[in-house]
């Protein structure tokens, strides 16, 4: 598409999972064309996953919304022009209208959603068992007792436990961690023997298998599995009593179920004595499952070890970019009651989310509701009004990852940029920040944000207690580098600007000053490498004209970048002296006989909504199916790819045989395109066979370099 030296970047972060990588997205004639790794000392390193760097082509897909629009009495949508649909929602949008956050929507969005409506009106947006989930996870972090690891230190850790999470499909580079902690045992041997590490194949053919112990206790089988010590397979309300009971068995001190509860005990005693004997145990827990419980077992058992003296770190993750960010955030309404409000004729501003992945159709009633989003999805096709929002790539705002630390990303270009073809094809774009949209709204209701730039909402959320430091996790807009200049997006080989443009003028325009950042839409400038970390956006340096040349960034290899490495946390839990230890729940009701537990799945190709709808990813994303055992599969008479019908969601998919699966649990494939929404974290289906499925036909996009 363009010569690398072609294409304008900025610093910015991967929208996919929790992790938070840092990224270079570039971009040329107003089209998204590349994402880089951005290294991260902390965090990423010198790596990315697959989604991360091709699941960003939803930023061009032909579903971006790019007018205003209001829906008519035939139900037609039409594309009326920005002033004219807020005067139509302004006042629809006064009190007591709701507002429905998103954990893909930036910190910023989300917060002036919440000030426009009241926090008493403001909804997360996730389901209700997913709120719980983290609300445990939050309340674990301020309980403290442990450290919260970064991706650097999970590498570090000699015993890892993974409970009721499946990393390599929800958290990729948490998973490549883990795999690196495992060969760190490799090391060790190799420390001992006097063999300097730089030397990698005298280190392994040293090491030969050796490993650092790795317990995994999941519904289903993982890529991690290969590595394990040990597996424990159940559903996730089980996995959670082998969870305090290995709390217990590492400190008798911490409850385990009276009657068991279903725990592994022989998983249970085997994990614990492992954890117990290293010296930088690590457990790792999320959200994943929807089960608190697997997150008060995970923050009983680093509190367990911590009480015996070792280096414990407890990492939860979550399932979107900024989960953490609307989990903090809070607000006074659960997604059933905004629900309920709305059914009842409540009109809501739905913020960047598709409600019909977070419940059931059948609770989902839009009416008036206001969708502000920058893909069409079922939401946004059914809503009353529609306002167009910006991308990552097409605005500046803050993410918080699974550690709680708040990143920042940066606009790395103007939306309605495009030009030469790609701007016939896009016609009028009117596309905004979501934060200006709510920020328009409130000006026509008569109550005013006073948000006028970026750093002025991300200034009044930090005045909440639980994001105070905000403002330190990048520079503000005053920031200038050397001889008081701005940092730019382009690199100083960039060409064509005039050409680029010749359509309409011959001469080159002036460059657009960006006034919410210190980046500079142009070649101008210096990208020194000593400036913030947060600021660097793009790596160069003479007799390096590619992304090799980071290590000049840096303060060594494999050390902080020379400006420090981005973001701010906002939890310690490190700091703070350990809470109470949890108590474990009451064990689960039976499944009635012949019937199954369902539970959640994912995969790492299509589980993503924007990752979904990205034509690389999509090609690699398997039809919706159900994960069952083998001898589940016996007893219908299926075999691989066969139909299974589950009568409690009136649907057909694929079957999956998976030999690790739990007895009597199966697995719903979430997230996919057309996949079936599981209501509750867990529920009980009946299963049969289907012989007239078909599978749906293959989403490969022909050509996928050539479509972009």
């Amino acid at each position: 598409y363009s010569r690398k030296w072609d294409l304008q970047s900025a610093p910015s972060l991967c929208p996919h999972c929790s992790v938070g990588c840092n990224t270079f997205p570039a971009e040329r004639y107003g089209v998204l064309r590349r994402v880089q790794n951005r290294y991260h000392g902390e965090l990423n390193g010198y790596f990315l996953c697959d989604a991360g760097r091709f699941g960003a082509h939803f930023v061009n897909h032909e579903r971006r919304i790019r007018r205003a629009g209001l829906r008519g009495a035939d139900g037609v949508f039409e594309a009326q022009g920005a002033e004219t649909v807020l005067a139509a929602v302004a006042g629809r949008a006064e009190p007591p209208a709701l507002g429905i956050g998103s954990p893909r929507a930036s910190l910023e969005a989300n917060f002036a959603l919440r000030q426009l409506v009241g926090e008493a009106n403001f909804c997360a947006g996730v389901s209700d068992d997913e709120a719980a989930a983290m609300d445990a996870a939050l309340e674990a972090y301020r309980a403290g007792g442990f450290r919260i690891p970064t991706i650097a230190d999970v590498e570090q850790a000699d015993a890892v436990l993974i409970l009721g999470v499946d990393l390599p499909n929800t958290a990729a580079r948490m998973a490549l961690a883990v795999r690196q902690a495992v060969r760190g045992a490799t090391l060790d041997m190799a420390k001992e023997a006097s063999i300097p590490t730089w030397q990698d194949a005298s280190v392994r053919g040293h090491g030969q298998d050796g490993r650092h112990p790795l317990f995994v206790a999941t519904p289903a089988s993982t890529r991690l599995d290969e590595l394990a010590r040990r597996t424990a397979r159940a559903a996730p309300a089980a996995l959670a009593q082998t969870g305090f009971a290995v709390a217990h068995a590492i400190d008798a001190a911490f409850p385990q179920s009276a009657s068991g509860g279903g725990a592994d005990q022989a998983f249970a005693a085997s994990a614990a004595q492992a954890l117990a004997g290293a010296e930088k145990p690590l457990i790792i827990a999320g959200s994943e499952a929807r089960e608190p419980a697997l997150i008060q077992a995970a923050a009983n058992i680093a509190r367990a070890l911590k009480g015996q003296g070792r280096d414990v770190a407890l990492a939860l993750t979550a399932m979107e970019a900024n989960s953490y960010g609307v989990a903090l955030l809070g607000g006074g309404l659960s997604l059933a009651d905004a629900l309920r409000r709305m059914r009842a004729g409540e009109t809501a501003l739905v913020l960047e989310n598709d409600l019909y992945r977070r419940a059931p159709a059948t609770d989902v009633a839009l009416g008036d509701a206001v969708a502000i989003d920058a893909l069409e999805t079922p939401t946004a096709e059914g809503a009353a009004a529609v306002l167009p929002a910006a991308t990552y790539a097409e605005q500046t705002g803050t993410f918080v990852n699974y550690e709680a630390r708040a990143q920042r990303f940066y606009q790395v270009f103007e939306p309605g940029a495009a030009s030469g073809p790609a701007r016939e094809a896009a016609g009028i774009d009117e596309t905004l920040p979501a934060w200006r949209w709510i920020a328009a709204l409130a000006e026509r209701c008569g109550q005013p944000l006073g948000f006028k730039h970026v750093d002025d909402v991300t200034a009044a959320c930090a005045a909440l207690p639980c994001f105070a430091g905000l403002g330190q996790a990048a520079p503000s807009a005053a920031y200038r580098a050397r001889a008081d200049t701005r940092i730019p997006r382009q690199p100083h080989r960039y060409s064509g600007r005039t050409a680029m443009r010749a359509q309409a003028s011959v001469h080159e325009p002036k460059a657009t000053v960006d006034e919410e950042t210190p980046l500079a839409y142009s070649m101008e400038g210096q990208n020194v490498g000593d400036q913030p970390g947060a600021l660097v956006p793009y790596v160069w340096a003479p007799g390096w004209n590619s992304n090799q040349s980071v290590f000049k960034f840096q303060q060594e290899v494999g050390g902080p970048l020379a400006g420090g490495d981005p973001g701010v946390r906002l939890l310690d839990a490190g700091a703070t002296p350990a809470g109470t230890a949890y108590a474990p729940p009451l064990v689960p009701a039976e499944v009635p006989a012949g019937a199954h537990l369902a539970v959640s799945v994912h995969a790492l190709f299509g589980s993503d909504e924007l990752a979904a709808a990205s034509a690389p990813v999509l090609e690699r994303s398997p039809a919706p199916f159900v994960l069952l055992n083998p001898a589940t599969a016996k007893a219908l008479g299926v075999a691989e790819g066969d139909g299974v019908h589950i009568d409690e969601l009136g649907v057909s998919l694929a079957a999956a045989i998976d030999d690790g699966m739990a007895a009597g649990v199966v697995g719903v494939a979430q997230g996919l395109p057309g996949a079936p929404l599981l209501p509750a974290a867990a529920i009980a289906v009946n299963l049969r066979a289907d012989p007239a499925y078909e599978p749906p036909p293959k989403r490969g996009l022909g050509n996928v370099i050539a479509r972009g």
